[in-house]
């Protein structure tokens, strides 16, 4: 039989080795469990014209990487019906800020919409700890109204970093910084897009200015305009214009630049 003392010792010892495992187990099933979810943001435009390229920013945040010495990743592709032509640029990336400026560009076919679907994930703690999140962000792909210029420069006169400016009923769309020789000419485009367009007139308008005072329209101006009819009214330019599906470029008649005379002098 054994004796008395052996057995108290025996008892002792075990009920030592349960109280420094219990105090390693403890802890790690808190590390485990101690970190919150995943968040993900996805800055972007809620519409752009098909083929267009948009800049997003992607914001992660949460999970065992938000405290510190971890790191957020991602992978990144568009779900369509149609996506050819489409991309994510990059669409995989990883960072300890959680935060990536991702290229979107469009499908080649509108209208539709689109899809862009995040695959996060959240690495870091001690023992180290992942958490994934996945996360789609919807789009719509619209056909845009192209406006085409083409600008000529007919005097003798280089024109250098000219600016050209585009306009859809007064209000301002976007710019262009261009450069043309003398005697020659360049094509500048612009694609409006909008998520909807109301039927009737609309005036397009391309504005140039030149710092240096050296070039303008050959109607003596800088500014040209052009009026356009969505829906069922007549187009003087003759493209198909429809609601919701445009399927037409609309060209901003040919813009001539030219080195304006020479001025008197003021008495």
């Amino acid at each position: 039989m054994r004796p008395r003392t052996s057995v108290l010792f025996s008892l002792a010892t075990a009920a030592l080795l349960v109280m420094l495992v219990l105090p390693g187990m403890v802890q790690l099933a808190s590390n485990a469990v101690a970190y919150g979810g995943i968040s993900i943001q996805l800055d972007r435009p809620s519409f752009a014209g098909k083929g267009d390229t948009v800049v997003c920013t992607l914001t992660i945040t949460g999970g065992p990487a938000e405290d510190g010495g971890g790191e957020y990743s991602y992978e990144a592709e568009i779900v369509a019906d149609n996506s050819t032509g489409s991309s994510v640029s990059p669409d995989t990336g990883n960072s300890a800020s959680g935060v990536f400026k991702l290229n979107v560009t469009m499908p080649g076919e509108a209208p539709q919409k689109i899809k862009i679907a995040i695959n996060a994930t959240s690495k870091g703690g001690s023992p180290q700890v992942t958490k994934h999140l996945e996360q789609e962000f919807e789009m719509k792909v619209v056909d845009p109204i192209i406006i085409t210029a083409t600008i000529y420069n007919r005097g003798e006169t280089d024109a250098r970093n000219a600016t050209v400016k585009f306009y859809a009923d007064g209000t301002y769309l976007a710019s262009r910084v261009f450069n043309v020789t003398a005697g020659s000419s360049a094509v500048l485009t612009h694609n409006w897009t909008f998520d909807n367009i109301r039927s009737g007139r609309h005036v397009i308008t391309v504005v140039v200015d030149d710092a240096n005072d050296l070039v303008e329209f050959s109607t003596g101006n800088n500014v040209y305009s052009l009026t356009i009819y969505v829906g069922s009214e007549g187009n003087p330019m003759g493209a198909i214009l429809t609601i919701g599906v445009i399927i037409a470029s609309v060209f901003v008649g040919l813009m001539w630049l030219q080195k304006p005379q020479k001025r008197g002098k003021k008495l």
